[in-house]
């Protein structure tokens, strides 16, 4: 008795009523004594499994739930349809006339075809997870049941209805993410999908009826057993109803445009302050959204374009924090039904996105020169000594203007912009690297040439924290005034970068560089190498790197991670759009 009181008070009152059941049919000595000392261990691990199942069967369940319920309603939608082509059951008619007028059947018959409809496009909106998608679709398919029985006694298809509803009744936090009907408007491919499943489900209708002549009577007849009129209103009601669908779907696309400027928050500039980097200074660009660690220790920047989130490097600041915010911007872009894209990211940081199961794609290396060795002497350096001396000759001044100073020379940087921009194609671009904005200009130093006191080529200047690295952003120089400018700027700049006691100089990105080049090679890899070797038409990729590869940099690569397969392909288009305005740009010399 005594372990069995132990094993009582342990084990609780609903395992005492238990025990004390057994104990009544001669189990008890004998269970007593066996669960003795490891009741407490089996319970646990029973309890921790069953948490650990119900939780796995969650997790299964918001995978699976939204894809069947798609296809679930769009099979009910296609049902209304079908029942509404085809004629009713003469014997269940005759019963339904007894209790219920001709014109509530009539209605109920256009009705149910028309929410027949609306469920197939409402499919899609359950595809992708949208609450308002489910509660919607509760409601059309309790509709649906209600006129399936109203214009015909159709049992059984109210029946497969409300089993459908009844599934999205219960499974309500498979669908979480927020949307109204712009979420959900059907795209051109699922258009193409309705159109088919109307024509068809029409034909059948027409082949049901094809015994029946046609005349202009027949649309105003009506009359209990007036299936062919009753089709042929249906169809032209639908018929209206889904081209305004579609209508509304092609004309009122969303189209995102880059969005004004973003007030930086104060813990960005901060944050900034800290960097050992000097790329994440293109935050202060205004251009892009951003995500802030709880305790501010790190952010994120990201711009949407499409259905992707696209983020523009790695998070700045603490690096625990950082990986935490990764998790929470793909967490955001999955409610709000987009695309985790990570743009522009390190190696030391794929472990975090490969978590994802994200394809990991090389776009290109940064060039990083050392300035603790750098100098202008050597074989290889010949070319810069030649034109940092031919600039001196040719009256072309270094000057660095000031953070304080740059406002005032804001007209003569617009003018040098300006003559740039007239001998390229296109817009500039912007996300990944600046553009000529008079406020982002005055966040920074900047690297001037003169030209008998007019400026005629400028660089503002990234700094990092702790003089670890200096770079450079929006360059831009005025053509024709000098063949060795460019190249004296640079080699100036990177000894003035030794000489303030900087570590590294980034140069930049060389753009498809150090790809795979092997039949072997990913399908990326070999179309990246492909373009970099002949894309001369549109960016001269070798050239590029050519120019950095002079100043014996180190080569670091950079990653684009993103949803694998047919994804990619919208992917690039996405980031090409967010950077160029459109995807052709980006390839715009």
């Amino acid at each position: 008795m005594k372990e069995h009181s132990k094993l009582e008070d342990f084990v609780g009152p609903a395992a005492r009523s238990l025990l004390r059941i057994m104990e009544l049919g001669g189990l008890g000595p004998v269970i007593g004594a066996a669960v003795h000392g490891t009741a407490a261990p089996a319970i646990h691990r029973l309890s921790g499994g069953l948490h650990t199942a119900s939780g796995k069967t969650l997790a299964l369940a918001r995978r699976i739930v939204p894809p069947l319920a798609a296809i679930l309603v769009f099979f009910g939608g296609a049902v209304l349809l079908l029942s509404g082509d085809l004629p009713a059951e003469g014997a269940r008619v005759s019963v339904l006339r007894d209790f219920l007028p001709l014109p509530f059947a009539e209605a109920s018959h256009m009705l149910a075809s028309i929410i027949g409809l609306l469920l197939i496009v409402l499919a899609r909106g359950l595809y992708a997870r949208i609450a308002l998608a489910r509660s919607v679709a509760i409601l059309l398919l309790v509709a649906g049941a209600a006129f399936s029985l109203a214009k015909g006694l159709d049992w059984e298809e109210a029946g497969i209805l409300l089993a459908i509803a009844t599934m999205l009744a219960g499974y309500r936090s498979a669908f979480y993410r927020k949307g109204d009907w712009r979420a959900f408007r059907p795209t051109p491919v699922w258009l193409g999908l309705i159109a088919v499943t109307l024509i068809s489900l029409t034909f059948v209708g027409f082949l049901a009826y094809r015994s029946v002549e046609y005349s202009q009577n027949l649309w105003w007849a009506f009359a209990w057993h007036g299936d062919a009129p009753r089709f042929l209103r249906a169809t032209l009601a639908f018929a209206v109803v889904a081209s305004a669908i579609a209508a509304d779907a092609l004309i009122n696309r969303p189209v995102q445009g880059r969005i004004g400027r973003v007030r930086i928050p104060p813990p960005v500039r901060q944050l900034l302050a800290r960097c050992p980097q000097a790329q994440p200074n293109v935050a202060l660009l205004g251009d892009k959204r951003f995500l802030v660690a709880e305790d501010e220790s790190a952010f994120l920047m990201y711009g949407i374009s499409g259905r992707s989130w696209i983020t523009m490097g790695d998070p700045v600041g603490e690096a625990e924090a950082g990986r935490r915010l990764i998790w929470r911007f793909a967490e955001e872009a999955n409610k709000a039904g987009a695309r985790a894209v990570f743009y522009a990211v390190r190696p030391d940081m794929l472990p975090v996105y490969l978590d994802f199961g994200l394809a990991i794609l090389k776009i290109g290396e940064v060039a990083r020169v050392d300035l603790s060795t750098f100098t202008l002497e050597g074989h290889d350096r010949q070319d810069f000594r030649y034109a940092d001396r031919r600039a001196s000759r040719e009256g072309l001044d270094f000057e660095i203007l000031p953070r304080a100073e740059v406002r005032a020379a804001l007209p003569q940087l617009r003018a040098v912009s300006d003559a740039w921009l007239a001998t390229k194609i296109g817009r500039e671009k912007s996300f990944s690297l600046g553009r000529f904005d008079s406020a982002y200009l005055c966040e920074f130093d900047c690297a001037v040439m003169r030209s008998e006191g007019e400026i005629v080529a400028f660089a503002n200047l990234w700094r990092s924290a702790g003089r670890d690295e200096l770079s450079i952003d929006l360059m831009r120089y005025r053509p024709g005034v000098s063949k060795v400018m460019m190249d004296a700027l640079f080699a100036r700049l990177l000894i003035y970068g030794r000489d303030e006691g900087y570590r590294w100089f980034n140069l930049g990105a060389a753009p498809l560089a150090g790809l795979a080049d092997h039949p072997l090679a990913s399908t990326w890899n070999r179309l990246g190498t492909f373009i970099y070797r002949r894309g001369d038409e549109f960016f001269d990729f070798e050239g590029l790197r050519a120019f950095k590869q002079k100043f014996g940099p180190v080569w670091i690569p950079q990653y684009i991670a993103c949803p694998s397969g047919l994804a990619v392909p919208r992917v690039l288009f996405d980031v090409a759009s967010l950077i160029s305005g459109n995807p052709v740009g980006i390839l715009r010399r």
